[in-house]
């Protein structure tokens, strides 16, 4: 926490898909990286067709300016908010932080894109390049790296980080309170180990294709109860299906080949999960699924959307929205 003045400047687009991956579907961008050439230029100004689901529309831009939030990490903290919080996580302290807190000024606020960015130099991340380039897994070890990510992306989406403030709010929380208990989830191991584990034990496919074939969208883990789908690269897909009464392979399965009702599965699912926009590469592909009657529907639907906790509850979909979905992959 830190106190705000009038020269201090917060942190004004949080992106919760990082650019330095958003940045493979850009073409050139993705060809240098697997080619071993290293990155063909800034991440942050590759640019990419972004399809909108507000307005439907399409528009050419760099990765800086999609999946973003402004001032979400941000998080005003007052002198009664502050007792509160105190009050209900550490009554045993209570007495001893209103002395302690007397003569503090207030308002106090939260930055949270350091601890996002803290994250994204971890090593789920440079595992996640790895494999978007190399299109395998080679430990188990990187396998749990990589479900740590598939948590970490879920957890940060823009769809379930909304959700849950919301729905904090709904509750008398406070907005700072929402990422505070989200820094005790990744501080916490048993928490963390019971999140992972269904995920490191289902069965992985890899689908790897020799053309852009996946678009992202600002909340791109895929959760439904049959599997989790997550686009790593315009070329890689990864789907996990839950635990099963049977030996599971401990390395993914590659598959060089994907099936039409696959793809088609993944565009379903993609366009109802996204919020904001889809990005991708190739024009004709953003048109086409322009016209595809799910994203007209759901380009309907989110026109007069205000809550994502109301939306997610209208359709169901609860995964969106609880800090522990994955974790109900049984």
């Amino acid at each position: 926490m830190i106190s705000i003045t009038k020269a201090l400047r917060f942190t004004q687009r949080n992106h919760y898909n990082p650019c330095f991956w958003t940045a493979l579907w850009n073409p050139d961008f993705y060809s240098a990286i697997v080619d071993g050439q290293g990155a063909a230029g800034d991440a942050r100004k590759q640019l990419v067709y972004a399809l909108n689901i507000k307005t439907g529309q399409i528009r050419k831009t760099s990765v800086n300016d999609v999946h973003y939030d402004k001032d979400m990490g941000v998080a005003e903290i007052s002198r009664e908010a502050a007792e509160d919080f105190a009050r209900r996580y550490h009554p045993e302290e209570y007495e001893q932080f209103l002395v302690d807190n007397a003569d503090a000024h207030y308002p106090v606020y939260i930055d949270f894109e350091e601890f996002f960015t803290g994250i994204e130099r971890m090593s789920p991340y440079d595992v996640l390049l790895q494999v978007a380039r190399s299109a395998k897994i080679n430990t188990v070890w990187n396998k749990t790296e990589l479900a740590v990510f598939v948590l970490l992306q879920q957890v940060r989406s823009h769809s379930v980080l909304n959700a849950t403030i919301e729905w904090g709010e709904e509750l008398g929380q406070h907005k700072f309170e929402a990422f505070i208990t989200l820094k005790w989830l990744f501080q916490d191991p048993k928490e963390l180990s019971r999140l992972i584990l269904p995920l490191v034990g289902g069965r992985w496919t890899f689908f790897s294709t020799d053309k852009d074939t996946f678009p992202l969208c600002d909340s791109p883990v895929l959760v439904q109860p049959h599997s989790v789908m997550v686009a790593l690269s315009p070329r890689l897909l990864l789907e996990i299906q839950p635990l099963v009464h049977r030996p599971v392979d401990k390395m993914p399965r590659v598959r060089r080949r994907i099936k039409k009702s696959k793809i088609d599965e993944f565009r379903r699912r993609t366009i109802g999960n996204t919020f904001r926009e889809i990005i991708f590469g190739n024009l004709d592909t953003m048109k086409a699924w322009q016209e595809s009657f799910e994203f007209k529907e759901r380009v309907t639907l989110m026109k007069d959307t205000k809550k994502y906790n109301r939306l997610v509850l209208a359709e169901d979909n609860r995964e969106l929205w609880h800090i522990n979905a994955l974790g109900n992959m049984e």
